[in-house]
C-alpha cells in the first residue's frame, strides 16, 4: 500500500455508497421517502416542543464540549486569518468521485491554491479533510473514491428485523474505515492548521432541531483529550455521511438545562443544506468599512465544486405512484443544489468575493442506477472527467445556474 504522512490508501466513500447492493432497490429508498411523508402529514401534538431528550442510554454517545459548533457558545479560539481562498464541496454520492478528480487536475496545473477556509456535506465532508490539507493528500483521496467495494462501508441487517431497527444498515465498516483513515497524525496536522487562523467545516443535520449542525473541525482536532478529539472527529464524519433510514443516525451528547447531559440524533448534513459557506468566514473576508463600497472580487474567492450535474438527467415517467416520487425526489435535489449556489452566489457578492462553480457537464452519461450506486468503473470514469476539468484552466462558472436548462434536453429511453 502507499502512504501519506501514515495514511494508508485504503478505500472509504461517503454517505450513500453503501446502497450499491441494495439499489434493485430504489424501492427501499422510495419506500422510506413514502413513510416518511405519511408521517409528516399527521397531526402532531400541539405542546410545547423542547428540542433535546434526557440521555437513557447505558453507553452514553460521545460529549461535545461547548464551542465544537458555530451555534454552540463560543470557545477560545485563533482568529481566522484573511480569507481570501474558500472551498466549498458539495454531497453527492458516488459523485464526490468528480470533486475528487477536479482537485487532482487542478492540483496538477500548479494553480490551485491554499485554502483557508473548506467546508464539506455528507460525501464532500470525507474529501474536505484532504482538501484542507493539501494537494499531498489528493492520492489518497482518488483511492478512496475509485477502490471502494459495498462490504467496506455497510452491512444490511437481517430484513425480519429492519422495522424494528434504526436504518436498514449497519454503519460499523464505515465507521471502522474512518476510524483507520483519521489518524492522529492527521488529527495533529489539523491542529497546526486551525493554530494558523484556518477553518475546516462540517456539516450535519440535528434531527432534533431539524436544522443544519455546523461543526469547527479544527476546535474538535484541538482538543486537550486527544483520544477524545479523535473520536468526536470520526463521529462527526460519520454524522454527516448517514443517510437517514439507511444508515443509523450519530448520537451525540451535550450538556442541557440545569446542567443535565441529553442528547441529540444527527445524521447526513445534505438533508438540510448541499453545501454551504459559514456565516462568520464572509465576514472576515469582507472586513467592511462602514462608507467604504465593496469591490467585487477584491477580497478574495469562493470555488464551490459540485459533486454531480447542476440538472437531472430526462427520462420517460410512467405514471405510477412510486415512479413519480423517484422523478419527483430527483428534481427537488437537484433544485436545492441550485438554490445554495444562488445563495452562495449574492453572499460571495455582498463580501466583495468572486464567485466560481464547476460540476459535471450536462452531456456526461453515468451508468449508474442512482446516485447512491457503487460501481468503480464509473466512479473512475467520473474521476476522469473531474480530472478533466481540473486541468483544463480550471474550467469555471462565474455565476450560479439559471432557473432553466438552456441547451436541448435527450430525453433517455429506459426499461420502464
Amino acid at each position: 500500500m502507499n502512504c501519506v504522512a501514515g495514511l494508508t490508501r485504503r478505500p472509504l466513500f461517503g454517505y450513500a455508497a453503501f446502497m450499491s447492493r441494495m439499489l434493485g432497490s430504489r424501492w427501499v429508498l422510495v419506500g422510506l421517502l413514502a413513510v416518511a411523508v405519511v408521517v409528516g402529514c399527521q397531526r402532531t401534538d400541539r405542546r410545547p416542543f423542547s428540542a433535546r431528550f434526557p440521555l437513557s442510554r447505558p453507553d452514553p454517545p460521545i460529549a461535545v464540549p461547548p464551542g465544537m459548533t458555530l451555534c454552540g457558545s463560543p470557545a477560545p479560539d485563533a482568529p481566522l486569518r484573511p480569507q481570501r481562498h474558500v472551498l466549498a464541496l458539495s454531497s453527492g454520492g458516488l459523485y464526490g468521485a468528480y470533486s475528487t478528480g477536479f482537485l487532482s487536475g487542478w492540483s496538477k496545473t500548479g494553480t490551485r491554491p491554499e485554502f483557508d477556509s473548506v467546508t464539506g456535506v455528507s460525501t464532500g465532508s470525507l474529501i474536505a479533510p484532504y482538501a484542507f490539507l493539501g494537494e499531498d493528500f489528493d492520492g489518497i483521496a482518488a483511492d478512496l473514491y475509485t477502490g471502494v467495494r459495498a462490504e467496506d462501508v455497510f452491512q444490511i441487517r437481517a430484513w425480519l428485523t429492519i422495522p424494528f431497527k434504526d436504518a436498514v444498515a449497519s454503519s460499523a465498516p464505515l465507521k471502522k474505515l474512518i476510524q483507520d483513515q483519521i489518524t492522529p497524525d492527521l488529527l495533529n496536522r489539523i491542529v497546526a492548521e486551525h493554530a494558523k487562523g484556518r477553518r475546516l467545516y462540517v456539516a450535519t443535520t440535528n434531527l432534533n432541531t431539524r436544522r443544519l449542525e455546523v461543526w469547527d473541525m479544527g476546535a474538535i482536532a484541538s482538543l486537550p483529550d486527544r483520544r477524545h478529539a479523535g473520536e468526536l472527529f470520526r463521529d462527526v464524519l460519520l454524522a454527516s455521511c448517514s443517510v437517514p433510514g439507511m444508515l443509523p443516525p450519530v448520537a451525540f451528547t451535550v450538556p442541557g438545562p440545569n446542567g443535565v447531559p441529553v442528547n441529540e440524533l444527527h445524521v447526513d448534513g445534505g438533508v438540510t443544506s448541499q453545501l454551504f459557506v459559514p456565516t462568520p468566514v464572509f465576514e472576515a473576508a469582507s472586513g467592511q468599512t462602514p462608507g467604504v463600497p465593496v469591490v467585487p472580487g477584491g477580497n478574495g474567492n469562493v470555488y464551490a465544486v459540485v459533486a454531480g450535474k447542476l440538472f437531472p438527467d430526462a427520462g420517460p415517467v410512467r405514471p405510477r405512484v412510486l415512479r413519480i416520487l423517484v422523478a419527483t425526489t430527483g428534481s427537488i435535489m437537484h433544485a436545492h443544489c441550485r438554490a445554495e449556489l444562488g445563495n452562495l452566489y449574492g453572499q460571495s457578492r455582498f463580501a466583495g468575493m468572486r464567485f466560481h462553480v464547476t460540476s459535471l457537464r450536462q452531456d456526461v452519461v453515468v451508468n449508474a442506477d442512482t446516485l447512491i450506486s457503487i460501481d468503480q468503473v464509473e466512479m473512475t470514469k467520473l474521476f476522469r472527467e473531474g480530472q478533466h476539468d481540473g486541468l483544463a484552466g480550471p474550467k469555471w462558472q462565474y455565476r450560479p445556474p439559471d432557473l432553466c436548462l438552456r441547451t436541448p434536453v435527450n430525453v433517455r429511453p429506459n426499461g420502464d
